[in-house]
């Protein structure tokens, strides 16, 4: 707006000198400025949810002294976004789509892996568990692949939430996989507003974190033992 102004200014100082050339101009600019208007405006900001899942309670059993690693989970194109993505036709559906009202506060991989630190450390059995790009030095790397993390409707009034994570736990010392597993949890929503939506996914998601957290250390308990 501001270099419209300065341009409505510069023809009207060239109209004051006698230089009537910017006029036809001027009346072309006030005639579309209305549809400008409109393509600019870009409507209301979208709801950004805030994803907060029941975190595992302190683990029982003795302490791990043993540092972990979370990568940032590999996934799909269609899950890589801070989009809520929605797949319609039921369980065999293959038509895509985003809720256009609402994002995450983070894109999907990125606001799981924080998730699964986050575990680790309410969980407290380690000696420490941090995200990869944070340049400690583990024993372990947890290694995750973010299989689904969508809402998909089918016949019914209300969304069904799915969430699932294959995990492979590294060895760094000798760079093997010790230990492979898929977990997934799949939550019908109360109903297909958005606070009922991010709920069903923060029970899905309490529900893959606690059962992922429980793996991941008996599986580096064992790998020592």
């Amino acid at each position: 707006m501001s270099l419209l102004r300065a341009f409505v200014a510069g023809v009207f100082r060239s109209a004051r000198r006698g230089q009537w050339l910017w006029l036809p101009l001027l009346g072309l600019l006030l005639a579309v400025l209305p549809g400008c208007a409109r393509v600019l405006d870009p409507g209301p900001a979208p709801t950004h949810l805030l994803l907060s899942p029941a975190m595992p309670g302190p683990g029982a059993g003795g302490p791990i002294h043993l540092q972990l690693a979370v990568s940032l989970p590999e996934t799909s194109r269609m899950l890589d976004t801070d989009r809520i993505v929605l797949v319609l036709g039921g369980a065999t559906g293959r038509e895509v789509r985003q809720y256009a009202e609402a994002k995450w506060t983070s894109p999907a991989p990125r606001l799981v892996q924080r998730l699964l630190v986050e575990a680790f450390e309410r969980n407290g059995r380690l000696d420490g568990a941090a995200e990869e790009s944070a340049g400690i030095y583990p024993d372990y790397r947890l290694m995750t692949d973010l299989r689904r993390f969508n809402t998909r409707m089918g016949e019914g009034a209300a969304p069904l939430i799915e969430v699932e994570l294959a995990l492979r736990l590294v060895d760094l010392k000798t760079g093997r996989i010790v230990a492979f597993t898929a977990i997934g949890r799949d939550c019908p929503a109360a109903g297909s507003a958005l606070t009922q939506v991010a709920a069903a996914f923060e029970t899905a998601m309490g529900d893959v974190l606690a059962r992922a957290t429980a793996w991941s250390l008996e599986a580096m308990a064992a790998a020592r033992s």
